[in-house]
């Protein structure tokens, strides 16, 4: 999951996230959960976001995104 992975690489609770996109608490726990679409008004904050991100982010996702090997 993308935001879970913007949310983890940034270091910020979800509180601080929520905050930072200016939604829910709740509203980060679905959409991390898989259980809500993202809006477009949050799409387009994950997408400012992700423009202030280096290239390590996507490093980081892929590790992050992987299954364990167990």
């Amino acid at each position: 999951n993308k935001v879970k992975a913007i949310r983890h690489y940034l270091g910020l609770s979800m509180a601080e996230f929520a905050k930072r996109l200016g939604i829910s608490v709740g509203t980060v726990c679905i959409i991390e959960q898989g259980g809500r679409d993202v809006s477009d008004y949050v799409r387009a904050k994950l997408a400012r976001l992700e423009m202030e991100l280096d290239e390590d982010f996507y490093l980081f996702m892929e590790k992050f995104t992987q299954k364990p090997p167990y």
